[in-house]
């Protein structure tokens, strides 16, 4: 019986600390330097999925794109102009990765949009969180 109570006792302990635990976060207080630059890279495609929707033309209205607009907007195509190689690299498509490794998932409403940015190759599942008020949040799952 002692062993049944310590051994569910453990079970139990393990459970409740989280899908992190035991795992290395990429974007954690050991973030090496290519993780914190893919994550300011994807911070970058954050602030241009902002820029893009608050820059086109029915904005005004609360009107925004979708996902698979995205890439068709004026906003999108001058940004593959720029000379930054990170803006370059972002694609927006629905169906690729907004850039290696992170995935856009974008859902728009009657009164706005809300997206999020997710790091597909962090376990603790780290992602940028933003929507029609151009405030970007910090994201993970609690541990």
């Amino acid at each position: 019986m002692a062993n049944r109570t310590a051994v569910l006792t453990i079970l139990v302990s393990l459970m409740a600390r989280g899908t992190g635990y035991g795992q290395q976060c990429l974007h954690g207080p050991d973030e090496t330097v290519d993780e914190a630059t893919r994550r300011r890279e994807a911070l970058t495609a954050t602030r241009t999925v902002n820029n893009i929707q608050a820059n086109q033309p029915g904005a005004a209205k609360g009107q925004y794109l979708r996902h698979e607009e995205l890439a068709g907007s004026p906003f999108a195509a001058d940004k593959r102009q720029r000379t930054s190689e990170t803006m370059k690299r972002i694609s927006l498509g629905p169906e690729a990765e907004i850039l290696p490794n992170w995935k856009l998932s974008l859902e728009v409403t009657e009164r706005g949009y809300w997206f999020m940015i997710k790091d597909l190759a962090d376990p603790c599942g780290f992602a940028y969180i933003s929507n029609q008020a151009g405030v970007i949040f910090r994201a993970e799952p609690i541990r």
